[in-house]
């Protein structure tokens, strides 16, 4: 019997290895464990979608009891788990498969089919010790079922997610016996958070906590919800959401915190908020979040905004530094997008706030710049847009171009300014507005001026703006981003112009051209007929190896019918001139030419000129009565 010494080819040494692929082999078998492993995580990724959902693992598992057992011992290596999903046969699996672990994947709308599935999802939720991951999306009424039987310790459970198919508010809520030691993210939508579940003591190991569509019936205090994440050393996402905007106005008083040190979050990267400004407000002035890349915040309408603390917050955290923002109008809601660079998507402050008319989002967009002043400061590129998608027609009607001064007031460091085609005339009108007896001169450092226009169109419109700053010492540059492709455009759609054609076409008239064909019987004939009468000549393809006489080569066919009143002017005759072929334009109405070929030895006809070369398709003359 062979030994592994001998079994294994070693390799050659570098200066006689050959120019060619050589393929050095040996038995699989000899391989140690970390080696295979390698192997099957390759494997794996060949086809990760498999790997789990068609149970592909197993292929591996029964080509050897050794493979077998590494396999079923490295599972979490290998990220193998028995799927419980849409009619999965996982429930039949417990009884024949190995000791895996479970993930339960589950989203369905319909009632009926989860009713199906209602008895596998429950079997696997009984099996606390070997669920991994938890997704359930599901109508209110079977999460309930579910929720009901999560009320104890899931040792591995790395993922929950739990989410209610309907928009309306339930009482469903997460048990308030739930613990998992192992949690690493914990998302619940529509799901109900109890008070009295300490997520410091069971969930000190969370990642990301996503709470969104909070209902009614379990909101919670900021100061409490500051009390429960101090002791979340690791979370690094942060979601809070409620159904409906609350607390109501006559509470608001209540969140009036009592002076208290700041609980600082060391790893959180991303707080998303969605409720009434002063609980935004109580909350973030209640955290420090000193590696804070994103903030996200969507907003309830409402009449007055006063962001005291959440400037502050602002701009005690380096990563939310605002050099670049935008404004965008929509249907439904106004954003305020900053960030540090070039991309807006990359991290930075984000408000959205909800509300209607166009009149409205400025209003409220104004108040948001205007307390956040000391933040946008700092930006020095400003962009500004409208979304008309969904909005009313009536859009711009009874629109003050006050307005938008007052929005563009907050961000007097701007040096460039971006307007979206939409709001062009809006803003010209804006800005040339003469305010200065307001004391409202907005954007002092302003340098560039880019807009959605054609080149003529933007001065035209900002012309006075361009030409006052001027006067100031303060001079802006208008740049038109459209100008080149508008004008290939309007080039590309306009119609030629038959004064060029028409005189270029009688510069190379040879002297005495078609008067064969003016002079002759069939164009007499045609010409006296009347004006009901067409004629045609029709040429055949044919490639001319030398020059040759029209009349050897061809016959003439002369077509007559009906036509209009005007001479027919088409595009559609190729000049061919000596020693290559160009495309023509289309031919002036003074030619009284419809189509033109040329063919054969020096043909020319009326003032075009045709000479020997091939003619690529089927073309026709036609001549019209003047």
């Amino acid at each position: 019997m062979l030994t592994s010494a001998q079994l294994l080819t070693p390799f050659p040494p570098t200066s006689e290895q050959p120019q060619y692929s050589v393929a050095y082999r040996s038995h699989i078998h000899i391989l140690n464990h970390d080696a295979l492993l390698n192997i099957f995580h390759h494997y794996r990724l060949q086809d990760v979608g498999s790997w789990n959902l068609r149970l592909a693992w197993c292929k591996l598992a029964r080509v050897c009891r050794r493979w077998r057992y590494l396999i079923y011992d490295s599972s979490s290596l290998l990220d193998i788990y028995l799927l419980f999903t849409n009619g999965s046969p996982a429930l039949d699996s417990l009884a024949h498969l190995p000791h895996l672990p479970l993930v339960i994947d589950y989203c369905n709308e319909t009632a009926t089919r989860v009713q199906q599935d209602e008895l596998s999802i429950l079997t696997g939720l009984e099996q606390r010790a070997r669920v991994r991951r938890i997704f359930l999306q599901v109508p209110p009424p079977h999460l309930g079922i579910c929720l009901a039987t999560m009320s104890d310790l899931y040792p591995i459970l790395e993922d929950l997610t739990l989410s209610s198919t309907t928009e309306e508010e339930t009482s469903m809520v997460l048990p308030s016996t739930f613990s998992a030691r192992n949690l690493r993210h914990l998302a619940l939508q529509g799901v109900g958070f109890p008070t009295e579940l300490p997520i410091f003591t069971y969930f000190t190991t969370l990642l990301t906590l996503t709470l969104t569509r909070i209902p009614a019936r379990y909101y919670f205090h900021p100061g409490h919800l500051v009390t429960q994440l101090q002791g979340l050393h690791h979370l690094e996402e942060l979601s809070i959401g409620f159904a409906i905007p609350i607390p109501l106005p006559s509470t608001e008083g209540d969140l009036l915190p009592a002076p208290m040190p700041r609980v600082t979050l060391p790893t959180l990267k991303r707080l998303t908020f969605r409720g009434v400004a002063v609980y935004l407000e109580n909350l973030v002035a209640q955290i420090n979040a000193p590696l804070l890349e994103r903030l996200i915040v969507a907003l309830f309408f409402e009449i007055d905004f006063t962001l005291v603390s959440l400037t502050q917050f602002v701009h005690a955290t380096s990563g939310l530094r605002c050099l670049s923002a935008k404004v965008l109008f929509k249907s439904g809601g106004v954003s305020i997008v900053t960030n540090d660079g070039e991309f807006l998507s990359s991290g930075g402050l984000t408000i959205n706030i909800n509300c209607e008319h166009l009149d409205w989002q400025i209003d409220v967009a104004t108040q948001c710049c205007a307390a956040l002043e000391q933040v946008l400061y700092a930006v020095d590129e400003l962009t500004l847009e409208l979304n008309k998608d969904g909005m009313p027609s009536d859009w711009d009607d009874s629109l003050d171009s006050m307005l938008w001064r007052g929005l563009l007031l907050p961000f007097r460091g701007v040096k460039k300014l971006q307007i979206g085609s939409s709001l062009t005339f809006e803003l010209s009108d804006a800005l040339k507005s003469d305010a200065a007896e307001l004391d409202l001169n907005p954007l002092p450092e302003l340098q560039k001026l880019e807009v959605q226009l054609e080149v003529n169109h933007a001065n035209m419109l900002f012309s006075t703006f361009i030409e006052t700053r001027d006067l100031e010492g303060r001079p802006v540059e208008l740049d038109s981003r459209l100008s080149s492709t508008s004008q290939k455009i309007q080039t590309w759609l306009s119609p030629t112009d038959p004064w060029m054609n028409h005189n270029i076409a009688r510069e190379r008239q040879h002297s005495g051209t078609g008067t064969w064909w003016i002079h002759g019987e069939a164009f007499s004939k045609w010409k006296n007929s009347g004006p009901s009468s067409l004629l045609w000549i029709h040429g055949k393809r044919q490639y001319f190896c030398r020059p040759v006489l029209f009349c050897d080569t061809h016959k003439l066919h002369v077509y007559s019918g009906s036509r209009e009143e005007h001479p027919l002017v088409r595009l559609s005759f190729y000049n061919l001139s000596p020693g290559r072929m160009t495309p023509h334009r289309s031919v002036p109405q003074s030619s009284r030419i419809s189509v033109l070929c040329a063919f054969g030895d020096w043909l020319r006809l009326h003032s075009f000129i045709a000479t020997s070369g091939r003619t690529e398709r089927r073309n026709s003359v036609g001549y019209s009565n003047p």
